[in-house]
């Protein structure tokens, strides 16, 4: 495909490649078999977008508290007023397309990993991102592309939804007759966005893994998935809901972890009498955001690492299933 996927100068996978289509437990099974033999590749590559988001929540809260602060010390008693600074709202405006070109980059970057563990071959991080810088235009357009399928329709929907809203007020007066009619209406519609987001998103799953595989257009990778995934939808609802499962469970022990050591540091903090601002409440105050960091990028990157490993393992399973096999060559003469 080129000169990253070359399987002579990249190391060899110890999970063996599937020679014929697989179960959903198989499935399952060869997932978790790739996370753990490239965790700290799959995982490494996931916090560049985690960590983006850190820092800009950081930089966010960081505003606040300098905005906030002087209201708090000088009024104690007096709820602070939180006014709308024009930064704070340039701020948030500048952050949206620096995190879109960190997703451009990730989302290539982690499927060009994936993808290549799942035929045997191993890269590196700066490989891998050096793949996605590459390819950074026709990602960024196939992501404009799925947010265009994504978010039109709903935005109709969401339309209708407002429309209802604004009949019902005025109805209202007249008595409760439209409201009886129009509510099942919007929870209708809102069920309609659901089963929606969910209908796409099974269409679109293997998007980005055949847009890094097979080096086609942005527009071609949308075709292609949706004919990858015909038939399939329910097998891939079905892996992905035990996917959604696992880090579910893996984010609460992680919270829990969380929890545990800011309530041992406050266990030991309070019958001390630490005064706030003193150097032994400042460091406490420090081991708990620095655990909460820690918590909060391994409960946003592991989804993302688990969730790009199984959609590599999916999509080439439905290139076998799809696909038709070569010609086998004739025996010689």
């Amino acid at each position: 495909m080129n000169e990253f996927a070359d399987p002579q100068s990249l190391a060899s996978s110890l999970v063996p490649v599937p020679p014929a289509p697989m179960s959903f437990g198989q499935i399952l099974d060869r997932s978790y078999r790739l996370m753990r033999t490239h965790f700290r590749l799959f995982f490494g590559i996931a916090l560049v977008p985690t960590v983006t988001l850190t820092i800009f929540v950081a930089v966010w809260l960081g505003i606040l508290r300098s905005a906030l602060w002087p209201q708090i010390t000088a009024q104690p008693a007096v709820p602070p007023v939180i006014t709308p600074y024009p930064y704070l709202a340039l701020i948030l405006t500048a952050f949206y397309p620096i995190f879109i070109a960190v997703y451009t980059l990730y989302m290539p970057a982690a499927c060009f990993a994936a993808n290549q563990a799942d035929r045997g071959v191993t890269v590196t991080f700066r490989q891998a991102y050096r793949f996605a810088w590459s390819k950074f235009g026709r990602s960024l357009w196939l992501l404009i592309l799925c947010f265009l399928v994504m978010m039109l329709p709903m935005i109709v929907i969401a339309v209708l939804i407002g429309a209802g809203t604004a009949i019902m007020r005025h109805t209202a007066g007249a008595g409760p007759a439209g409201a009886f009619f129009l509510i099942p209406l919007l929870v209708l519609l809102y069920i309609c966005i659901i089963a929606y987001c969910i209908l796409v998103s099974l269409h679109l799953a293997v998007v980005f893994p055949a847009c890094v595989e097979e080096d086609i257009t942005a527009r071609a990778s949308l075709r292609r998935s949706m004919r990858l995934t015909q038939g399939a939808k329910g097998r891939i609802f079905l892996v992905m809901l035990v996917i959604y499962a696992a880090t579910y469970a893996s984010e609460l022990v992680c919270l829990l972890v969380t929890a545990l050591c800011v309530s041992v540091l406050t266990y030991f903090g309070l019958p001390a009498h630490v005064a706030m601002g003193s150097p032994v409440f400042i460091a406490l105050a420090c081991t708990c955001a620095l655990a909460l960091v820690v918590m909060l990028n391994i409960c946003l990157a592991f989804p993302y690492a688990a969730i790009t490993t199984v959609l590599a393992v999916i999509y080439h399973d439905q290139r076998l299933r799809k696909d038709p096999a070569p010609p086998t060559p004739s025996p010689a003469e």
